[in-house]
């Protein structure tokens, strides 16, 4: 382009140039001579005019050309980076569905983990407190009934009898002694040997403060209290 350019600016400095020696003469100095001739000015000034119009439109050929193509290249790039955007932004996109997915099971394991886990310790506070019942209700027992007062009560509770009268009846009999032995009758209640083996608890020794309780309140809820004579 700078050499399309330059050649206008030539063309102006000959024609200068041509029309300065018109009326110069043969030599430095000398101020008059020949005119310069219709055919001497001539291709001075006019050789290069038609050139340059062809050189100023090829320069906007080239400038048109370029706008195109840099137009091209940047709507290539601009589709390219798009593209690229819309490909990250569904891959974005994807993420949290997967995500979202793996969150709700591991939510829902960890809600069955710790509905279970709750379940268990609500199962020992339960079991602590029976415990704890148990225990009261056995101290209770002794304190009311001595020694044999907690199997009077878990033997009361088995045969729906009443833990009292069986303790009264027991220490009218042997005065809580389960070895006591009037030479018929033996152990806590008082035992006949054949009566005492005729009860679920038959197979024990009849001298077994226990099942002496649990035989007489299984007799007992057979309605065979009037077998005692202290009842």
């Amino acid at each position: 382009m700078l050499k399309q350019n330059r050649r206008p600016a030539e063309t102006v400095l000959l024609c200068a140039e041509s029309a300065a020696r018109g009326t110069g003469g043969d030599g430095p100095g000398r101020g008059g001579g020949r005119r310069a001739s219709a055919k001497d000015r001539s291709p001075a000034c006019h050789v290069s005019y038609p050139k340059a119009p062809a050189g100023r439109k090829g320069c906007m050929r080239y400038v048109a050309l370029a706008v195109i193509i840099g137009t091209l290249v940047v709507s290539l790039v601009v589709f390219v980076s798009t593209a690229a955007a819309g490909d990250a932004g569904n891959e974005a996109g994807a993420v949290p569905d997967t995500t979202e997915v793996e969150t709700d099971r591991l939510t829902d394991s960890f809600m069955k983990l710790s509905e279970a886990q709750n379940q268990a310790y609500q199962a020992t506070l339960r079991q602590k407190e029976l415990e704890s019942q148990l225990e009261r209700r056995r101290q209770e027992a002794v304190d009311r009934f001595g020694q044999w007062g907690p199997e009077l009560v878990e033997a009361a509770e088995a045969y729906g009898q009443d833990p009292a009268e069986l303790y009264r009846v027991m220490y009218c009999e042997s005065k809580g002694d389960p070895y006591a032995d009037n030479g018929v009758n033996k152990g806590l209640f008082q035992f006949h040997p054949g009566t005492f083996a005729g009860t679920p608890y038959g197979s024990a020794s009849i001298y077994d403060g226990r099942s002496q309780i649990f035989a007489a309140a299984w007799m007992w809820s057979q309605g065979r209290q009037g077998e005692w004579t202290c009842f």
